[in-house]
């Protein structure tokens, strides 16, 4: 029972012709009841691949080219392809099967219906219930995620903290038993407080549904606290993957290494007073072109050797790393 992601590669085109690969070549798996993280820069392809799963990612820009997104529940008869259903088909995956915490609330609610509308019509969309029941379990699961969901019901977005807005978001995205779960960068523009909240109530419906979490994040600090597997994304390639605490603890690829170190509470180097390392340069368009490391401009161990497209290897402890310069992990 799981989510398995293979050779998937989706390409932006900014023009229709200058394209570029924003998700290139990836393999993940992620098993029900696990929590798996990607993280990385913003602008590395974390929230593209989300959306490529449930295809949402935008049409006129972009395109799947390649690869298998497949799919099997408990709930299942047979395992699935997402990327070979057709529309219809497709409306019975996403929220039934696969659902999606949006990044930003405030612009994925919708502003001028009640909230309490929005989960009822998600629910009417995907099930045969009356709408007393259906308006019945939406009171019910904003009661879960702790807002008073009879008089909550009828409020607008904008009557609502940003911290019950993405409450909503999460109640919108369980409200139909998914078996998977994509958490876009949840926490994103929340204060510490409200973060631990959400954070603590996608730990408590992993561990009540036995559902697998996507989690999408930036923060290294956040990952490590809720996730069993990292996945380490940079222009659109996984640079290394592995167990949380042994990729945190012992890093492999110089990008993991920067990113570690640029965090004072996970990085053992730093000290109190001490200027804080950063990764020089930033994610740009060239990063994506075939025919080098993609994260070779800005790697404190290149040489010529990385001017050449480089496969991710395997290592023992089921560490993946992609780089010539790593031999043993």
């Amino acid at each position: 029972m799981g989510l398995e992601i293979k050779n998937l590669t989706v390409e932006l085109c900014t023009d229709g012709h200058n394209c570029i690969n924003v998700a290139d070549s990836l393999f993940l798996t992620i098993n029900e009841g696990e929590v798996v993280s990607i993280v990385g820069e913003s602008g590395s392809g974390k929230s593209f691949l989300g959306l490529s799963i449930l295809r949402l990612n935008p049409p006129r820009i972009s395109n799947i080219t390649s690869g298998e997104i497949r799919i099997k529940c408990k709930s299942q008869d047979k395992e699935i392809d997402i990327l070979k259903l057709n529309p219809e088909e497709l409306i019975g995956v996403r929220g039934r099967l696969v659902s999606m915490i949006f990044q930003d609330p405030n612009t994925s609610l919708n502003p001028v219906m009640k909230i309490g509308e929005q989960i009822t019509e998600a629910i009417l969309a995907h099930k045969k219930v009356s709408k007393k029941e259906a308006i019945d379990t939406a009171v019910l699961y904003l009661d879960s995620m702790n807002i008073d969901g009879k008089s909550r019901f009828g409020s607008y977005p904008y009557e609502l903290s940003g911290g019950m807005r993405q409450r909503v978001m999460i109640a919108m995205a369980m409200v139909l038993h998914p078996c998977f779960l994509i958490a876009d960068e949840p926490t994103t523009a929340l204060d510490v407080t409200t973060s631990l909240r959400v954070l603590k109530l996608i730990e408590d419906i992993r561990e009540k549904s036995n559902i697998g979490v996507i989690f999408i994040t930036h923060d290294l600090t956040v990952a490590r606290s809720i996730s069993d597997r990292i996945y380490v994304f940079y222009a659109g390639q996984v640079m290394e993957s592995g167990n949380t605490e042994d990729l945190i603890n012992n890093p492999a690829h110089p990008y993991t290494v920067s990113l570690i170190k640029s965090v004072p509470f996970l990085s053992t180097d730093y000290t109190p007073k001490q200027r804080l390392f950063t990764i020089p340069g930033f994610i740009t368009k060239d990063d994506f072109s075939k025919g080098k490391c993609r994260f070779y401009s800005r790697c404190f161990k290149r040489d010529e050797n990385c001017l050449t497209d480089i496969s991710i290897s395997s290592f023992e402890g089921g560490r993946d790393v992609r780089c010539i310069k790593v031999k043993n992990v």
